[in-house]
């Protein structure tokens, strides 16, 4: 069973806030539901300020995902339903992950070396072709 989750003020504030903008949309459960990839039951729980049914963490997550489907909210918002969550800030897990398209000075030696195999191939090759066409 879930932990008991305290549904304060802010938390109940952004629960009605998605669920009239749900509702401006002529967006049902299911179809809110469908897009957030969340349990038309979750939602539901959600949009009456039952935060209780899952951990924070997973709440919080179904929160944040709904709110930025229909454009509710800003990071600070998310930030205090978060601590009123209660859960915890952890800064190493909220840094920046490296850009897997940059490339490091290894990769960069590693490239030149293949580069180099591959010329060091074709110019042996090309030297074959000229021998077998020159007897």
């Amino acid at each position: 069973m879930a932990e008991e989750v305290p549904s304060g003020g802010l938390l109940r504030q952004l629960a009605l806030a998605l669920k009239n903008e749900r509702v401006k949309r002529n967006l049902s459960i299911d179809d809110i539901g469908s897009l957030v990839n969340i349990s038309a039951a979750h939602i539901e729980k959600l949009e009456t300020g039952d935060f209780s049914f899952l951990p924070p963490l997973y709440v919080f997550s179904y929160l944040k995902k709904y709110a930025i489907e229909l454009g509710i909210g800003d990071e600070s918002l998310l930030a205090q339903c978060r601590k009123e969550l209660r859960i915890p800030d952890l800064p190493h897990l909220n840094r920046a992950t490296p850009d897997p398209d940059a490339v490091t000075v290894a990769g960069r030696r590693k490239v030149r070396r293949m580069l180099l195999a591959a010329s060091a191939v074709l110019m042996l090759l090309l030297a074959a072709a000229l021998l077998t066409h020159a007897f």
